[in-house]
């Protein structure tokens, strides 16, 4: 195997390993400091990032729009947790387990009704965009940016 490929694929790996870590985190703390299993946490990631793509497609300001994206979806992940989670902290994790999946088909039905069913991609932002030269290979910044934050 080519030394080369190699690296950029351990590269790859690392950036969707923390990505992983990241959602995974979430359902940890989440479930061992409140005893309440949400698995709805990884659709709010989703809601957030489109919404990211969407606002920067209509204003093109990327860090303007991950704003907005962050403070409307902390609003609706107090709205949910008001809404549907706030009655299930007494009762058994099933129901917790049942109400949250519930709540990732509602999520993923939203999504496809409102921006369509194929994806939204989104050019990064001016700074991201090119590569640089890692270990002797041209790496894209924009990978570089998430394994380092």
């Amino acid at each position: 195997m080519d030394n080369l490929l190699l690296v950029q694929q351990l590269l790859n790996g690392l950036q969707l390993g923390v990505m992983l870590f990241l959602l995974a985190a979430g359902l940890t703390l989440i479930f061992g400091i409140m005893d309440f299993i949400n698995l709805a946490h990884g659709s709010l990631y989703m809601v957030g990032a489109y919404l990211t793509a969407h606002i920067t497609g209509l204003t093109g300001q990327f860090a303007l729009a991950l704003l907005i994206a962050v403070v409307a979806t902390a609003i609706l992940g107090m709205v949910i947790e008001r809404i549907a989670n706030l009655g299930l902290y007494d009762r058994d994790h099933l129901f917790q387990v049942l109400a949250t999946f519930g709540l990732i088909l509602f999520f993923n039905e939203a999504i496809a009704l409102i921006f369509g069913p194929r994806p939204v991609f989104l050019d990064p932002p001016a700074w991201l965009q090119g590569q640089v030269d890692l270990f002797g290979i041209a790496y894209p910044k924009i990978r570089l940016a998430i394994i380092i934050a």
